[in-house]
């Protein structure tokens, strides 16, 4: 699975088929009854902004995507009964939002429909025509684009689409979703498990119907979002976790995080998203980083933030640093859900002694130890947090528009790596538009790279170019200096113990 832009997915011409619900799950969906739960914060967020940009007449594209390839011959009906048996275990993916409340500040009304009620078909696509000068990859990013633009919305069922290109030896596939109904590990799972279940539906032994629905054993998005307006309502102001959020906050002007560089933009503006990727240390120099890590009893995660506040730091002159991280709440019983389970949480430490930036091995323990903070800060929806700092007046409400976020996967560790699916697929976002510059960095068997969602207008993609060429010689001299050794280490213990060694 590799991160990256939708149009860098190729797949070989061939029939293009769509995985539709029939018309008896659409009536359904149509009168499904109202469950009484709420949305999660992040969803009510996302709807909230739907809703105004539905009632602007603006365009959503805030859908998240997958693709990829598996060999043999497609076998429509089979992969039609395993999409009905995927979204009959997710409830998350059985519900649609009534948004209409949302004009008078209301809440968003959820709408579950009834697992039994869950049924899809496949309908075929007419056959690609070429325009003039135009090409099959082209048609297959633009048909993916209108169809997700359509499909993947929240005020009605489906809010997703999955989709084939089936040839004579083998099969495309293409998933989107509402990003109300997904985040990006269930964007990392879904095809592994669909296939999973495609496989199965192949066997001779399975009945040509799914009459009854598989056990719920991936654990309840309801009950999850239930969960996180309990919790957020039980913690005090004065909880650690908001504490946390509060000193960041306050010890950076009132503001979250924003990219390094200047983008160009008037405050305000968006611009369309530009989607890049970069290599920031092939497998040897993942093997050394790896080594170093382990020699300062750190983790991976230490090394991707010290690489980015160490960059931060020689482009902006700070001598502390702050981010904000993508942190997963799937705890236990819900490591396998398809849903939004998100939460957010900084990440400050030093990165310079007396004006001088510190070097790599350094900071890598301050890293650490700060990651390892933001975690148990995350267990504490952030919209708790916000809640205070808005009341006090400790945050600038300007700064909550678009701030920068920072995101680390270690690709090698879902549920699906080693399936087709998974290991050929591509995991894709909408392209819509953006004030800031977000960092996913992500790690596989092969290299360690940086994505990147900046504004698409020359300014930003020259800080961008600026970023990406300094972040990765923040990598590369890290781990240049050839294997970490037991002197080494020694002689970073020793600065320590002189106050001139890692940061704390």
């Amino acid at each position: 699975m590799i991160l990256g832009a939708m149009g860098t997915w190729t797949t070989r011409p061939g029939q293009v088929l769509h995985l539709l619900p029939t018309a008896g799950a659409r009536a359904a969906a149509a009168s499904a009854p109202v469950d009484p739960g709420p949305p999660s914060f992040l969803q009510g967020d996302h709807l909230r902004a739907y809703a105004a940009r539905r009632a602007s007449g603006g365009r959503h594209r805030a859908w998240t995507g997958t693709a990829s390839r598996l060999d043999g011959v497609l076998d429509g009906a089979a992969l039609a009964r395993a999409l009905t048996r995927l979204i009959r275990r997710h409830e998350g993916l059985r519900t649609w939002f009534d948004v209409d409340a949302c004009a008078a500040g209301g809440t968003p009304v959820r709408h579950l429909v009834p697992a039994d009620a869950v049924a899809f078909e496949t309908v075929a696509v007419p056959a690609f025509s070429p325009r003039p000068g135009g090409s099959w990859d082209d048609w297959v990013t633009k048909h993916l684009t209108e169809t997700f633009d359509a499909a993947c919305r929240p005020d009605s069922w489906a809010p997703f689409a999955l989709g084939a290109v089936a040839a004579d030896d083998g099969f495309g596939l293409f998933w989107g979703c509402d990003h109300a109904f997904t985040d990006g590990a269930s964007q990392l799972m879904v095809l592994s498990e669909l296939e999973e279940l495609y496989t199965e539906e192949l066997a001779p032994s399975r009945s040509s119907s799914p009459s009854v629905p598989d056990p719920d054993t991936a654990g309840s998005f309801l009950a999850h979002a239930a969960a996180e307006h309990a919790l957020a309502a039980a913690t005090p102001a004065d909880a650690p976790e908001i504490r946390a959020w509060a000193d960041a906050v306050t010890a950076h002007d009132g503001r979250l995080p924003s990219f390094a560089l200047d983008l160009g933009l008037p405050p305000g503006e968006t611009a369309p998203v530009r989607i890049r990727s970069a290599t920031l240390l092939d497998a040897d120099g993942l093997a050394r980083l790896d080594a170093l890590v382990a020699a300062h009893g750190a983790r991976f995660t230490g090394a991707v933030f010290a690489g980015i506040a160490l960059t931060d730091a020689r482009l902006t002159g700070a001598t502390d640093w702050f981010g904000v991280t993508v942190v997963g709440t799937r705890g236990p019983g819900f490591e396998t859900t398809h849903g939004w389970l998100c939460n957010f949480a900084p990440v400050t430490f030093p990165v310079a002694d007396d004006g001088v930036v510190a070097p790599f091995a350094a900071v890598l323990p301050a890293a650490d130890a700060a990651f390892r903070q933001a975690r148990k800060v995350a267990k504490v929806p952030v919209h708790a947090a916000l809640g205070v700092m808005l009341a006090d007046g400790v945050l600038d409400p300007a700064s909550l528009g678009s701030p920068q976020l920072i995101s680390y996967l270690d690709l090698r560790r879902f549920p699906g790596a080693g399936r087709p699916a998974y290991d050929n697929g591509l995991h894709f976002t909408g392209e819509g538009r953006t004030a800031n510059a977000s960092l996913w960095v992500n790690r596989d068997h092969e290299r360690l790279y940086l994505v990147t969602q900046s504004p698409d207008v020359p300014a930003a993609q020259a800080a961008v170019d600026r970023y990406i060429a300094e972040l990765t010689a923040t990598f590369e001299a890290a781990v240049g200096g050839g294997p970490v050794t037991a002197g080494e280490v020694a002689r970073d213990e020793r600065l320590e113990a002189t106050g001139a060694g890692p940061l704390r």
